[in-house]
């Protein structure tokens, strides 16, 4: 079958789409789609620089939307022939198959079927996470001040309209550059500033005070910046490390400053928690369907995959890429 993968770890240079890759076989607790959409994640940047231990040669992918060929060994509720979206952890979904499991694939039906297939891979991901880490994570509340690093991209957008809908007083933003500044205030922040204004920006935007949540997936400098902006019992909520450099803090950070930290992670809840995941998966297709959250899709070629890479690692995009495999 036909999908990008990388056999070495590296720049976006390693990319390559081929025609001889393995086509995926029927597992128990498992389906295999025929994928016609499929998201592209800095995640899968992280995986291709081998900052996470993925086996080579490996086809990228999160997330996929197509149809059900056929069903593993004790699947229910899922049949060849239906329009599915799916979370796939082990990465594929940049491929004319992908082999998913059942618990992380979502029939695209009621509400949902009206979602076209590009709109809803750019969903599992992106707005599963955006959820997770605004409700569940965050817990962001009435009268909240919440500041959201990187906020231009696709967590990013969907969470600042996710902390307005859960009555936040202000959302902030924060991106690299002053073009992302301008292209994200049209998902609901009442302020974006660069990180290289964060501090003065979000005094100013708050009224001389700081912020109840931070919403992080940046890491580096920006993380300890954004960190000492919080208001006491506020939350840091760190879901990614964009920036290849961790932050420490000493455990009595949280005691003296009566702040505290929470993580969200998609591979963990798949793990531990792939109820809780499930369920933040499917409010967020919902909430997309629905029009709750605006998604900003840019679609590319499936040989393009290379170049979404590149734009990802150079924070210079916007939104949400999403790759058509050809099916």
């Amino acid at each position: 079958m036909r999908a990008a993968r990388f056999a070495a770890f590296g720049g976006p240079d390693v990319l390559t789409v081929d025609t001889d890759v393995p086509a995926p076989a029927d597992e128990a607790g498992r389906v295999v789609i025929e994928v016609s959409h499929a998201g592209v994640n800095f995640a899968e940047v992280m995986f291709r620089r081998g900052q996470f231990p993925v086996g080579l040669p490996h086809v990228p992918g999160l997330e996929a939307v197509g149809t059900v060929r056929s069903v593993g060994a004790g699947v229910t509720g899922l049949v060849p022939g239906q329009r599915v979206a799916a979370l796939v952890m082990e990465g594929g979904g940049n491929a004319e198959l992908v082999s998913a499991r059942a618990d992380l694939t979502v029939p695209l039906e009621g509400p949902l079927a009206a979602l076209d297939s590009a709109t809803a891979a750019a969903v599992p991901c992106n707005v599963t996470t955006a959820i997770g880490v605004v409700e569940s994570a965050g817990r962001v509340a009435r009268g909240d001040k919440v500041l959201v690093l990187a906020a231009g991209g696709g967590v990013g957008t969907a969470a600042a309209q996710l902390a307005r809908a859960a009555g936040a007083a202000l959302v902030v933003g924060a991106v690299s550059t002053a073009a992302k500044a301008e292209a994200a205030l049209a998902f609901g922040y009442d302020a974006v500033v660069t990180y290289d204004e964060l501090a003065d920006g979000v005094r100013a935007a708050t009224g001389g005070t700081g912020v109840d949540v931070v919403l992080d997936s940046v890491g580096g400098p920006v993380r300890k910046a954004a960190n000492d902006l919080l208001e006491p019992l506020g939350r840091h909520v760190v879901f990614g490390d964009a920036a290849q450099q961790d932050t420490e803090f000493p455990a009595n950070h949280v005691w003296f400053t009566a702040t505290g930290f929470a993580g969200y992670n998609l591979g963990g809840l798949a793990g531990a928690r792939p109820l809780v995941l499930r369920e933040h998966f499917e409010r967020a297709l919902h909430a997309v369907a629905s029009g709750a959250v605006r998604v900003a899709v840019t679609e590319l070629a499936l040989d393009e995959v290379a170049k979404a890479h590149e734009l990802l690692e150079s924070r210079s995009s916007t939104g949400k890429f999403v790759v058509r495999t050809g099916v």
